[in-house]
């Protein structure tokens, strides 16, 4: 192997990557384009009562992939600046992968919470300012996702679940999350 060779443990990753969205649909990747970079999160969860049952601070870090056709995110919390521990096998992970389906004109969207094994296979759309990604948990109760809230350098990401077939939701998730580097972020 030549010295200029990228090592084959970490052509999968080099190949994954993409400078920037697909030109000819370019537009319509900027729904989820417009978060790449990286973000500041703070991570809520909500217990059934409606009562907030976990906070810690984390990061999510969005990337161009696969010859730019798709966006693919990191989320991790804590994050290294919050002084908790946030070592391999010792913090929370997990990725998103998504696909602007140009023939359906939605988005096809894959989570994987590594630390966890939760595998949710949703579909996204533009509503009004918003985006909201819709479908079945892995027990069958529908998943509702949103990114609202959208500016520039911050958005509001909130988990919804209903178990009556969407007559009712409730939140079970919150990620006020900033960019890093913009106004009011602090960094370590």
């Amino acid at each position: 192997m030549s010295s200029h060779a990228t090592p084959l443990s970490e052509r999968a990753l080099a190949l994954l990557r993409a400078e920037g969205p697909l030109a000819v649909h370019a537009d319509k990747l900027m729904l989820f384009g417009r978060f790449v970079g990286a973000w500041d999160a703070e991570v809520v969860f909500y217990g059934e009562d409606g009562k907030e049952v976990f906070r810690q601070p984390g990061e999510w870090s969005f990337s161009w992939a696969l010859d730019g056709r798709a966006i693919q995110d990191v989320l991790i919390y804590p994050n290294a600046e919050a002084g908790l521990s946030a070592a391999v096998g010792e913090r929370r992970i997990g990725t998103t992968l998504r696909h602007y389906d140009a023939k359906a004109d939605h988005w096809r969207v894959v989570w994987l919470g590594a630390t966890t094994g939760f595998l949710a296979v949703l579909t996204g759309r533009p509503v009004g300012g918003e985006i909201h990604i819709e479908g079945p948990d892995p027990e069958g109760h529908l998943l509702r996702w949103m990114f609202t809230a959208i500016t520039e350098d911050s958005f509001l990401w909130r988990g919804l679940l209903s178990k009556d077939g969407g007559a009712t939701w409730r939140v079970t998730q919150e990620m006020p999350c900033r960019r890093r580097g913009a106004q009011g972020t602090t960094r370590a």
